[in-house]
């Protein structure tokens, strides 16, 4: 009986072990990731749902890392398959934060960017480096709301 508790409490960690994200196999010539995290505010205030995409300068690099930010406007990139972390290299950031008109707007109502269209993909001129390590960066986003080129289908 007194092996009881001993016993139980390695089950245990035996089953916890096994509920970790069940991500699949890392693809082949996926590189070495570090850890990055990238800090958004916007008007001075942390923006939560902003979607971060990093582009490589590299244009043979197949790995595109994204997220999106919390509600502490903290975003922490995945690459290809969901693995946390970024390879080395330079990367042009890109954000948006696109509100869809709802139900009740009338037809044709543009969606509109919450995020400035300077810093979206093809126009952003925000960089950073990753490098082997440990990777923090900051970016304070400003500008106002920006109707975009394209309606909600119906």
């Amino acid at each position: 009986m007194r092996c009881l508790p001993i016993i139980f409490a390695l089950l245990s960690v035996f089953i916890f072990a096994g509920c970790g994200q069940n991500l699949p196999p890392k693809p082949e010539g996926l590189p070495k990731l570090y850890p990055c995290s990238i800090s958004v505010t916007f008007g001075g205030e942390a923006k939560g749902g902003v979607r971060a995409v990093l582009e490589p300068e590299d244009e043979d690099s197949k790995w595109k890392p994204n997220g999106m930010t919390n509600d502490e406007g903290k975003v922490i990139p995945t690459t290809t398959y969901g693995y946390q972390g970024v390879p080395t290299g330079t990367y042009t950031l890109s954000f948006s934060l696109i509100e869809e008109p709802d139900d009740e707007a009338p037809r044709g109502t543009p969606a509109v960017s919450l995020i400035p269209l300077k810093y979206s993909s093809g126009q952003s001129q925000e960089k950073l480096e990753i490098k082997a390590g440990k990777n923090e960066f900051t970016f304070a986003l400003d500008g106002g709301q920006e109707k975009i080129p394209r309606t909600k289908k119906r």
